[in-house]
């Protein structure tokens, strides 16, 4: 559920927010951005409306781009989800925008329509990763390079609570290697990863709580994260990397949650694997833990 307040200053940060550094685009300079007030004052079911024509026309000109997301006319994307979905998402993005330089969809507006909400998005350039690792057009020192310009940028942002476990707007955590559900928040990392134990079969839990403290026992800051880091969240574009997407699982996480979650997604590919391990050598235990864990709950 998204309170009243929840929509006041997401609707400020739409209006006064700026694209992520050094990303352009046509229609924010030429259209959006001198009428933004003008328009998000409009009724919100004549912008609806708007979108849906829109939606009907992106269909017409470039087939149906994905279950809930859709490619439209002027270099802009709608996505269709739950308004506390999108709204996590829209936060993730406006913050990454505002604090630094990494690449992300500019938040146009935020609709609520029944059941499913509404977000319009500008588009960033290039395609998903794992089509450009298949057709060789980038190599591991530039995706490593890039990514650790990242991770750093991120993890060097200054958590609201040095301890606390929780999502971008200090709600419950979203994580789907955990549980399709909100869970959390936690006051600390040892609750956050009570929760990760007591998810597994309670069979399990003697084994379990023997292997952990190899991870668990180890000091781990809390830092600003991705939360779903997945091969198509990232995009290419001329051989570098053009793009972080899907932030609605951001949050505040302890410093190893998203390499664990990357290879949790992707365990099998080479590039992705051992660019990652390269990465982030320091988080080897906290990974064979995780993969002990992930044998139980997920064994395929």
């Amino acid at each position: 559920m998204v309170s009243e307040e929840d929509h006041i200053v997401l609707d400020t940060l739409i209006r006064t927010s700026k694209p992520a550094k050094g990303v352009s685009h046509p229609f924010l300079d030429l259209i959006w951005r001198p009428w933004t007030s003008v328009w998000l004052s409009l009724p919100p079911s004549f912008r609806l409306r708007t979108y849906w024509h829109l939606c009907w026309l992106g269909i017409k000109l470039y087939g149906r781009t994905a279950t809930f997301i859709q490619r439209l006319p002027f270099g802009l994307y709608l996505k269709r989800e739950r308004m506390d979905t999108l709204t996590r998402t829209a936060f993730g993005n406006i913050y990454v925008a505002m604090n630094t330089t990494i690449p992300v969809p500019t938040v146009l507006d935020v609709v609520a329509d029944g059941m499913n909400s509404l977000m319009i998005m500008t588009s960033l350039p290039g395609t998903d990763l794992r089509d450009s690792i298949r057709n060789g057009e980038i190599s591991e020192e530039s995706f490593e390079e890039t990514m650790r310009d990242w991770f750093t940028q991120l993890r060097n942002l200054t958590p609201p609570d040095p301890n606390r476990v929780c999502s971008i707007d200090d709600g419950p955590c979203r994580s789907f290697r955990v549980t399709p559900d909100p869970f959390g928040p936690f006051p600390d990392v040892a609750s956050f990863h009570e929760k990760i134990l007591r998810t597994c079969p309670i069979s399990e839990w003697e084994r379990l709580e023997k292997i952990v403290p190899q991870s668990y026992n180890k000091e781990h800051r809390v830092v600003f994260s991705h939360g779903d880091l997945h091969i198509s969240n990232i995009l290419v574009h001329n051989g570098r990397l053009s793009g972080l997407i899907d932030w609605e699982c951001a949050g505040w996480y302890p410093e190893y949650w998203d390499y664990t979650i990357a290879i949790y997604h992707i365990k099998k590919l080479p590039f992705w694997v051992n660019s990652l391990g390269r990465i982030f050598p320091q988080y080897a235990q906290e990974l064979e833990v995780e993969r002990v864990m992930w044998k139980v709950i997920c064994p395929w």
